[in-house]
């Protein structure tokens, strides 16, 4: 099946493209429940069962990053609560923390269980498109959930102890739920949508720009909708659909309000868009009040302390006051049932289950949005614009080609799933390229709707393929097509593979790629192991003294966290806080310290290892683009692509972050 018209005419009319030209096949009926587990749910179940396995093997094996040492020492002590979990915005959103707190509970704590809460929700992902079967079709959905399991993004960030593959699935949950409501209206699909916007505040900030996706999405498939109630042509709807779209999310949000101008203006119902605009408007709402600070910054007033917390009261208590007004006057029964979820999620993941109720509701309201947009000013990373230009094409290639080309071809002929799939990849990718903070982590914000795309353009070209070869005195044109695609797909599908498996088996705490961009080295975890052997040896009696200068006591903190006599210490202090103790102390220190304190290392055993290295980002941090299209013109970055997909760059281009470990006498050899 391809994504054809909607059953409902309300949703039938709100397409992106305005005329009458559609899919031509027939909306697939859900299957009866006896034959719901057919051939295609067992494939994308034993898909998503083979991606578990790749998420799981050897998940241990790469060093802690910086980051996951940050969740996961953070949770370790939530799991013992000492102290009890606080939501942090630095760290992002407290979901994370209590689903690897739980783990923890579960399966003990090792690096190995600190991945496990991304692993599952990266296998979680895969099954996705079944909710999407109706659209995709079999091979359709075979394929996506193919395409999602292999992403060299997706599984190693699946690998990975950060936030970025959860909030990919609530994001993914939110786009079908957003499809399926306007396909049958069901009051299911709006808690899905409800539960996915509460999750992903609870999970990353990054949830703001999926929602402004969708409502822009929505706001423009509402006017068209309202535009195909006043009647006309194509080009009188598609006039006013223009005319209607700055105003279409106010006419939603004052639907019951304005009866009599919608009398004259022929607006018979609400469809089913102004719905969705109205859930995500009266949720996501109350949640933007940090952003009142932004015209205050533009003017040249700051506002802190006292003042700040007066005008959080203020905004956060007007917003909910328009929210609960539009909602009630929408459909109360509707507004409590999406409310309910909303705040049933958030409310108690913010407070750390209502142990920090003030602290919480400030930070879920308010802090956690203030905090992230002063950090979109400082720019961390310091990417170019076109990161994601070069980025998505080096690691979703296998997707990258039949999505840009399908996707075109689909959109042109009418394909609605293909619209709402497109408009997903490009808002994202517009809003993360403008936005000041450009990440490897966040390709898999991109990577996802490639997939899905990708799959829906290659099973539609396929049955377009095979209904031509059935067809009588068919030419073996298109045998000759159907072969080369097919072979195409399979040699980009093995390279693919290679990268995935490279990126994540092969060298993962390599910062070889671009993908793994900074990452501690594998020089530090065999360091630590030992360090834990000579601590329990001594019965505990072993102090043990870290240098905090530029991040140096991370992901450190995690490897010997529970070890007792472990000092975190500034510079000045190390040497003098090694000298308290009555034996010998391991110290942990950056070179130029060691070296101003001759005592530290004297008769000693001292190691250097590199402590995180870094992908070397001179060549394309600077690129502009003119230098950017000379050089696809010229075949100059083709080639480099093509070099780098194959070989990647030599260990010793790498920058590095160095430090030591001093040993006691006791253990020199």
């Amino acid at each position: 099946m391809t994504g054809e018209p909607l059953a409902e005419p309300s949703s039938a009319a709100a397409d992106l493209e305005p005329t009458e030209v559609h899919a031509t096949t027939s909306v697939e009926q859900p299957a009866p429940p006896a034959e719901r587990f057919d051939a295609v749910t067992w494939g994308v179940l034993a898909i998503a069962a083979g991606a578990f396995l790749l998420r799981l093997l050897g998940l241990g094996i790469k060093a802690m990053h910086h980051d996951e040492s940050l969740h996961a020492t953070y949770s370790w002590y939530f799991a013992h609560a000492a102290p009890l979990y606080v939501h942090d915005p630095l760290m992002h959103g407290p979901f994370q923390f209590h689903a690897m707190a739980a783990t923890f509970k579960i399966f003990g704590e090792s690096d190995f269980t600190a991945r496990i809460p991304a692993a599952v929700i990266g296998t979680l992902i895969v099954l996705t498109p079944l909710l999407l079967r109706r659209w995709l079709g079999g091979l359709g959905t075979l394929l996506a959930a193919l395409l999602l399991a292999l992403s060299p993004a997706l599984l190693y960030y699946s690998r990975f102890a950060r936030e970025d593959i959860h909030i990919a699935l609530w994001t993914v949950l939110m786009v079908i739920a957003v499809w399926r409501y306007r396909d049958d209206g069901r009051d299911r699909w709006l808690v899905l949508l409800a539960a996915g916007l509460a999750l992903g505040l609870a999970t990353k900030e990054s949830v703001y720009l999926t929602a402004a996706v969708l409502l822009l999405y929505l706001d423009v498939t509402l006017a068209l909708a309202l535009a195909a109630q006043r009647g006309g042509t194509g080009t009188v709807r598609l006039g006013d659909a223009l005319t209607i779209a700055p105003f279409a999310w106010i006419l939603a949000a004052f639907w019951s309000s304005i009866e009599p101008a919608r009398e004259k203006w022929r607006f018979t119902t609400l469809p089913r868009e102004g719905d969705l605009l109205i859930v995500i408007g009266i949720l996501v709402l109350p949640q933007l009040a940090a952003a009142v600070q932004l015209p205050l910054h533009a003017i040249g007033i700051t506002v802190d302390g006292e003042q700040e917390r007066q005008l959080a009261i203020i905004t956060v208590s007007a917003l909910l006051g328009i929210a609960v007004t539009i909602g009630m006057s929408w459909d109360v029964r509707r507004w409590l049932l999406v409310t309910a979820v909303f705040y049933l999620i958030t409310i108690p993941l913010f407070t750390t289950e209502f142990t920090n109720l003030r602290g919480g509701v400030a930070s879920d309201f308010w802090g956690a949005l203030d905090y992230w947009l002063e950090q979109q000013g400082v720019g961390r990373g310091e990417q170019p614009l076109l990161y994601y230009v070069m980025m998505v094409p080096l690691y979703e290639f296998l997707t990258l080609l039949p999505a840009l080309i399908g996707g075109v071809w689909l959109l042109r002929r009418g394909d609605r799933l293909a619209a709402l799939l497109c408009w997903w990849f490009a808002g994202t990718f517009v809003a993360l390229s403008l936005a000041g903070e450009k990440m490897p982590w966040l390709v898999v914000h991109m990577a996802l709707p490639l997939a899905l795309i990708a799959a829906l353009a290659l099973s539609t070209a396929w049955r377009e393929v095979r209904a031509h070869t059935r067809l009588p005195g068919a030419s073996m044109r298109w045998t000759a097509i159907a072969g080369a695609g097919v072979v195409a797909f399979v040699l980009l599908g093995a390279l693919s593979v290679r990268t995935a498996v490279r990126v994540s088996f092969d060298h993962p705490d390599t910062a070889v790629e671009p993908l793994i961009y900074t990452q501690t080295s594998p020089d530090l975890p065999p360091l630590a192991s030992r360090i834990v052997a000579l601590s329990a040896a001594s019965g505990g009696s072993l102090r043990i003294v870290v240098e905090e200068t530029d991040g140096l006591s991370w992901p450190w903190a995690w490897y010997l966290r529970g070890l007792p006599g472990v000092s975190y210490v500034a510079a000045s202090a190390v040497a003098a806080t090694a000298a308290t103790t009555t034996t010998d102390a391991v110290v942990i220190a950056l070179p130029e310290t060691i070296a101003a304190h001759p005592e530290l290392s004297a008769d000693r055993e001292m190691v250097p290892y590199r402590h995180r290295w870094w992908f070397p980002e001179e060549r394309y941090k600077t690129i502009t683009l003119s230098e950017f299209m000379s050089g696809v013109v010229s075949g100059a970055l083709p080639r480099d692509w093509a070099t780098f997909v194959w070989s990647q760059i030599p260990v010793d281009r790498l920058g590095s972050f160095n430090a030591e470990v001093v040993f006691p006498d006791e253990t020199v050899r």
